[in-house]
């Protein structure tokens, strides 16, 4: 067996790439965000760790965001006595906070709902419509993303509720 000598920078690059995936100091993304809440008090994920977090991504002109609010309330009522945060995260910057809170009210929306009219949140996430749905481990890790929640999707969803509560 013949071995060539590595040259010095495909070591260098080698050792980059080894260390970098190596850091255990780096928070995942979700701990890295921070939104406002309806009051304007700080929501900062980082906060939610320990926590399976749920996100509705949604918006007061999005029709099928109108049907995924029913699912959300149901999968709510289902995690209460667990550890987990549902939250909506309205990404709108030309609504008023009375607008938002009005299509809230009318979509049925009783979870609370964060503000990302910066999309501080969608744009790391890479969010490409809505409603969206993206689950998060205890630990930050996305579990799960889908876009539009129907119905239909209730027992897919829930059955997996479990095993995302377990998941580190």
């Amino acid at each position: 067996m013949v071995f060539r000598k590595a040259s010095p920078f495909f070591l260098l690059l080698l050792s980059v790439l080894f260390l970098n995936n190596c850091r255990s100091d780096e928070q995942p993304l979700l701990y890295q965000i921070t939104l406002q809440d309806w009051d304007g008090n700080s929501h900062k994920f980082s906060e939610d760790k320990g926590k399976l977090v749920v996100l509705d991504f949604w918006a007061s002109w999005c029709e099928p965001c109108k049907k995924a609010v029913p699912v959300v309330e149901k999968l709510r009522e289902k995690l209460k006595d667990s550890p987990a945060v549902v939250l909506g995260v309205n990404t709108e910057d030309d609504l008023s906070l009375e607008e938002i809170k009005k299509a809230a009210s009318d979509f049925g929306m009783l979870y609370p709902s964060l503000l990302d009219p910066e999309w501080k949140l969608v744009t790391p996430l890479k969010i490409e419509g809505q409603p969206a749905l993206f689950v998060f481990s205890k630990s930050g890790k996305k579990l799960h993303s889908q876009y539009g929640i129907s119905e239909k999707d209730l027992p897919v969803l829930t059955g997996r509720l479990k095993n995302w509560l377990e998941s580190p």
